[in-house]
């Protein structure tokens, strides 16, 4: 969809298509500064008529919102606008992949397909203590990366653990590591980032294992660039 619109409503709107394989649909506000979504539904459809159950949840804030969710052949998907405010949302192109997501787009933790030992909730998750995880599909390292930055909140004092950045497996080989520091709360949010040690390429399942602490941190976002 290339015609830009303004949604004003939590009416559902759909984007129809020739049958494929999708597992992932970027929702682009274009440049609009006000328009960008903060929340929305993706539902399939197989047949044209029989709607299930949503199959990804987006929210948060950005010109550009990302929903990932398990590969399946569709004819159609709908859209739902979950948080409708004063100003009409912004929608500029709708694009539908097969594949996984860009490391070097923002990876919202509340759509990591694989979650362990901490809560997920509609835009971070919990506190994750040692052994916690979170797991993305088939991230594609398109450009390369050596660097990675994860918004974080961290109680207590001075270094609370680490985040390991995993590849392929929850115990696959440690790509680099970012040192947590307490952010002053539960509720503070800091972007916090580290160096690999080396570039990382081609298309990977990662995992963000936490290390050393009881409690960690929470988790809002990462992103990796080079």
């Amino acid at each position: 969809m290339g015609r830009r619109a303004l949604w004003a409503t939590a009416a559902p709107r759909s984007a129809r298509a020739v049958a494929g394989t999708v597992g992932r649909l970027a929702l682009d506000a274009g440049l609009d500064a006000t328009g960008h979504p903060s929340g929305f539904t993706v539902s399939t459809c197989t047949d044209g008529r029989k709607w299930g159950e949503p199959v990804a949840e987006v929210s948060g804030r950005s010109f550009t919102q990302e929903a990932v969710f398990a590969p399946e052949t569709v004819r159609c998907l709908r859209i739902t606008l979950t948080a409708p405010g004063d100003t009409g949302w912004a929608v500029n192109e709708i694009r539908l992949y097969a594949d996984g997501p860009d490391a070097a787009t923002t990876l919202q933790a509340e759509q990591a397909t694989d979650v362990k030992g901490v809560t997920r909730g509609n835009a971070a998750t919990g506190l994750l203590g040692s052994g916690d995880r979170l797991g993305f599909r088939q991230v594609r390292f398109s450009a390369g990366a050596d660097r990675i930055t994860v918004r974080v909140a961290a109680p207590g004092r001075g270094a609370t653990g680490v985040l390991q950045v995993r590849l392929d497996s929850p115990k696959g080989r440690v790509v680099g590591v970012l040192p947590v520091r307490a952010t002053g709360g539960a509720d503070t949010w800091q972007e916090q980032s580290a160096t690999l040690p080396h570039t990382v390429t081609g298309a990977h399942d990662v995992y963000l294992v936490a290390a050393g602490g009881e409690e960690t941190a929470a988790v809002d976002w990462l992103t990796f660039r080079k």
